[in-house]
């Protein structure tokens, strides 16, 4: 039988919890994980930035701090960069910073993105 890696956490009141605990984690994902999964969503004139709650700390080593937060571009000269964060706070802050930068690629040159049907 193979051993569960990683660590598990959820959102309570906006609070990341650890929980060692694998069916109570199991459990909050089938009942509540839809409802806190993502954190920001903002649609560009290209693209779509989307930041989620991950729940699983995918960090090879205890010694690496957990990144439980992910922000993804979909779509625009940016499709399928990512970026992953460590708190709610530093997420929010990175989909900012995303959006902007999506942005600021569609100003560039005024091109149409790539996928744009031209």
């Amino acid at each position: 039988r193979c051993a569960i890696m990683g660590r598990y956490y959820i959102l309570r009141d906006g609070r990341l919890v650890e929980e060692s605990d694998h069916s109570v984690w199991l459990d909050w994902v089938k009942n509540c994980y839809p409802d806190v999964s993502r954190l920001a969503q903002t649609q560009t004139a290209s693209a779509n930035v989307e930041t989620r709650f991950l729940a699983v700390n995918l960090t090879l080593t205890d010694d690496q701090v957990p990144l439980l937060f992910e922000t993804r571009v979909t779509g625009g000269w940016l499709d399928g960069q990512r970026e992953k964060f460590a708190t709610p706070e530093e997420a929010r802050a990175g989909h900012l910073s995303w959006v902007d930068r999506v942005r600021s690629v569609e100003d560039e040159d005024g091109l149409p993105p790539p996928g744009a049907g031209w």
